[in-house]
């Protein structure tokens, strides 16, 4: 049976369901979001096709189809729809800036064993993006375990703070961040780590 730990934090409240605390590193599952008040600061940021590479990439399609449908229809035929039947209009893009700052976390998770929106040195997402020279706020979605892009987006979707993430429309661009443990630290409690962060450019 799986055990899932789901974090939510909504601004400075923070809520935590955990199903078993005593056998936290026996979890196949983690995931958990953020979200975090949006600024406008930055205008003019261009994106690109894509930052994205490999599993990352695979995930970032997955979610611009999503928002672009309303919909998307997993291996193994069970659709994912948007919570008021609708889409995001806009087109969905990555920036350079969110790719680095959802890998480093992504990495940096892996490298300290740990698993949390506060960074070791206590950045938040909107700390990394801007130290990534990006002058936003930023949500995030970060989990562990999964080791497939449609995983991690099903157990995302199915979790009200992630899906809200993922379906917020007034985010323009995402960063996607995955890592696994084996080339930087093989004591990390999880085989595979994943950091979405999103933001609003204009």
């Amino acid at each position: 049976m799986k055990i899932i730990t789901l974090f939510l934090i909504l601004f400075s409240n923070c809520t935590m369901l955990d199903s078993n605390k005593e056998n936290k590193k026996q979890q196949n599952l983690i995931v958990a979001s953020v979200l975090i008040a949006r600024t406008r600061l930055a205008t003019s940021a261009s994106s690109v096709s894509s930052s994205h590479s490999g599993q990352a990439l695979e995930f970032y399609n997955i979610l611009v189809r999503y928002r672009q449908n309303g919909t998307y229809t997993l291996t193994n035929g069970t659709t994912r729809t948007f919570l008021n039947s609708s889409n995001c209009s806009g087109t969905t893009g990555d920036h350079p800036a969110l790719v680095r700052a959802a890998q480093k976390h992504t990495e940096n998770m892996i490298r300290g064993n740990f698993f949390s929106h506060t960074g070791q040195d206590n950045s938040s997402p909107s700390d990394r993006v801007r130290a990534e020279g990006l002058n936003v706020g930023a949500g995030e979605n970060i989990a562990a375990g999964q080791t497939t892009a449609e995983s991690v987006f099903d157990g995302w979707w199915n979790s009200s703070g992630h899906r809200r993430n993922m379906e917020s429309c007034t985010y323009t661009h995402i960063g996607i961040g995955y890592a696994q443990k084996t080339n930087i630290n093989t004591s990390a409690d999880y085989p595979v780590y994943w950091t979405n962060v999103f933001s609003t450019i204009r």
